[in-house]
């Protein structure tokens, strides 16, 4: 396991700021990518007879999509700005404020628990996270969740942002692990892991303008949340060969879809 740093005020500001500088998102996600099309999967496979939860849903993407199609889910983070910012465009949708160490959910709530972006972002805990969402899912159901990984991708993107900056102002950012601890956390928690699959989502070579597609020259990250991170022709070609070659490398995240046992 590795520790990403960065120069700001630690976790709790870090996803305070960000998410208060986003505007709360309409629901529209391109299903053909990340992590619309892993909710998709996930969805398919618990068949839900039970609520679903979201868990880390931030602005609300995944959360609105499937709300506005009829599917009984729930948000929950841990930031309570953003949570009343969804609930002042759609009051209807339920949300709830808590920390993914000690859900407010009683034993075997939810079908399934779709969770991207959530438990890397955790100083601390981090077994506990992962055991807390295990006692919420039904036994049998589906847990679909992503994980920043420990690679060469991510170590460059580390990099780019600076993280050689004074001991004295970095503060911790993420946790990345290898495929194999992912998995092995899962499984400690009472999971058994049945797909995992490697992610670009936004690559360190998105951070160069030029490689960008010219709808997203100008960095909007609503939009970009919405439609997916999209290179140009010559980003296009680099990124995909680089994930042909070495994905466990090149992917910004592991994807794994996993069963409560």
């Amino acid at each position: 396991m590795r520790i990403s740093y960065r120069a700001h005020g630690g976790a709790q500001d870090y996803w305070q700021r960000r998410w208060d500088d986003v505007a709360v998102d309409s629901g529209s996600i391109n299903l053909d990518r990340y992590p619309g099309r892993f909710a998709e999967h996930a969805l398919k496979l618990a068949r839900p007879a039970g609520p679903v939860l979201e868990a880390g849903c931030g602005a609300g993407r995944v959360l609105r999509h499937y709300h506005e199609r009829g599917v009984e889910i729930i948000g929950l983070d841990f930031i309570a700005s953003v949570l009343a910012a969804i609930h002042r465009e759609d009051a209807r949708i339920p949300l709830a404020a808590g920390d993914i160490t000690n859900l407010p959910f009683p034993n075997e709530t939810f079908s399934a628990v779709l969770a991207f972006g959530l438990y890397h972002g955790l100083e601390a805990g981090l077994d506990e996270a992962m055991a807390d969402t295990r006692r919420v899912i039904k036994t049998g159901g589906v847990l679909c969740a992503s994980m920043r990984l420990d690679n060469l991708q991510n170590r460059m993107t580390d990099r780019l942002a600076g993280t050689s900056a004074s001991s004295e102002r970095l503060r911790f950012h993420k946790l990345n692990l290898t495929t194999a601890e992912f998995k092995a956390l899962a499984t400690r928690a009472g999971f058994e892991v049945e797909t995992v699959q490697y992610v670009e989502n936004m690559s360190f070579l998105y951070k160069f303008p030029a490689l960008r597609h010219a709808s997203q020259r100008v960095f909007r990250e609503n939009e970009a949340r919405g439609k997916g991170y999209r290179f140009n022709l010559t980003g296009n070609i680099l990124q995909r060969g680089a994930m042909a070659i070495a994905p466990a490398q090149m992917a910004n995240l592991a994807v794994i879809t996993a069963r409560a046992i």
